[in-house]
């Protein structure tokens, strides 16, 4: 992932995950969606451009608290975060927090659930 780099990168990422496993609606959940974004490079190779365009649609899932295309776009960055973990110019360290991240949307996309259940 071109832009990412071991020093703003990581930090960013753990950051994420501590949001995904938090209250996804609460403003600090979307600040760090914005944060994410800026470190894809939307037109570059691989999955950034998938994650890019993901992360906008979480935006306004979430922002129409759409539970149902929450989970659905949770479940797609998951896989998404988890295909870009493996890509070739990936250093280790981000690769090994990418999992983690995509583990973490995997597990948040199962757990959500409807307002007074």
């Amino acid at each position: 992932m071109s832009k990412f780099n071991p020093t703003s990168a990581g930090q960013s990422i753990d950051d994420a995950i501590l949001a995904i496993q938090g209250d996804l609606t609460a403003p600090s959940a979307t600040s760090q969606l914005d944060s994410w974004m800026q470190l894809l490079d939307g037109g570059g190779a691989g999955a950034q451009g998938e994650m890019l365009l993901e992360l906008n649609n979480l935006k306004q899932y979430i922002s129409r608290n759409d539970l149902a295309n929450i989970t659905h776009s949770l479940q797609a960055l998951g896989q998404l975060t988890t295909k870009a973990a493996s890509e070739v110019d990936v250093d280790e360290e981000i690769s090994r927090k990418l999992r983690l991240l995509g583990e973490a949307l995997n597990a948040a996309s199962t757990t959500l659930v409807e307002p007074g259940s």
